[in-house]
């Protein structure tokens, strides 16, 4: 993470100073902007930004205004955007959440607690520019293909096959996020075990593909797979992604939940149903999941 680029927009000046200093001891670089006008100024002149701080309370163009622009340019729509906020509210959480912002933080702010949410968010931005670097080295096979059948065991096979697959989208760069999210979800979580909390703790301590890596090589774990099949009419493309576990609660991941929203993870298959997906069902217990992205 470190030379990472954050942009902090607050116009609290001794709360932004706080945080530049604690984001730059912990070797972030760090460009602050006292007012969203300010910030959408340093975008538009070409800055390149990991990640984004923004206060949602700011006097004249508030945070909610700025992450609507932010989301509207093709630019820059794709920078984490982490909202710190005193309103913790179920409707202002949705109202951030639909908005545009993935990552929220509650104020007073706790600098370990921002360092943590923020290496997620650049993380995050991180493994997008990985899936869409693959895309650009893939070759379109399932252009030409109607139906097909893999399955795969490590991280990098992940990636790799969600490239593959997203060659056959009308936007393979928006669904290459979507299909990535559903094959992690049900590698570390389904094949490996991965609870929620431990998620949370892994991503804490910086060792959640060291733990992802680690398990594979179990022996418990060598003879699992994950299976996935495509499937192409002249309306549709649908995956089917089954994984070797026992299930989860599926119904909680698929609409907005206000406390989830604070922590380092855990929105990733909402956000694949709200921004990649027309259709999302899970089978079963869980351990099987049906998208569709429409063609026509």
């Amino acid at each position: 993470m470190s030379n990472a680029k954050v942009l902090i927009v607050d116009d609290d000046l001794v709360n932004l100073l706080h945080l530049k200093k604690a984001l730059r001891r912990a070797g972030l670089e760090v460009v602050t902007a006292e007012d969203g006008t300010t910030a959408l100024d340093l975008l538009e002149s070409g800055a390149d930004f990991d990640s984004i701080l923004l206060d949602r309370r700011m006097p004249g163009m508030d945070g909610i205004q700025v992450l609507e622009r932010i989301k509207r340019s093709e630019r820059f729509q794709h920078i984490p955007v982490v909202l710190q906020t005193v309103m913790s509210s179920a409707s202002s959480v949705l109202e951030g959440l639909k908005a545009g912002a993935r990552y929220y933080l509650t104020k007073p702010l706790d600098s370990r607690i921002v360092l943590v949410v923020l290496t997620a968010a650049i993380d995050e931005y991180a493994c997008k520019r990985r899936c869409w670097a693959e895309l650009e080295s893939t070759n379109s096979v399932l252009a030409s293909m109607d139906r097909g059948a893999f399955h795969f065991q490590t991280l990098a096979h992940c990636h790799d096959l969600a490239a593959l697959m997203a060659k056959a989208c009308p936007d393979p760069k928006r669904a290459v996020i979507g299909l990535s999210e559903l094959l992690i979800n049900a590698l570390e979580h389904g094949n490996l075990g991965i609870t929620y909390e431990e998620k949370t703790a892994l991503i804490e301590a910086r060792r959640w593909t060291a733990e992802v890596e680690h398990r594979q090589q179990l022996p418990e774990n060598l003879a699992k797979h994950v299976k996935v099949s495509f499937s192409r009419t002249p309306s549709r493309a649908r995956f089917r992604i089954e994984d070797a576990g026992a299930g989860f609660n599926w119904k909680e991941y698929l609409t907005p939940n206000p406390e989830r929203q604070f922590d380092s993870h855990g929105r990733g298959i909402l956000l694949a149903k709200w921004e990649v997906f027309d259709a999302i069902s899970y089978r079963g217990t869980g351990n099987c999941v049906v998208a569709d992205i429409k063609l026509a």
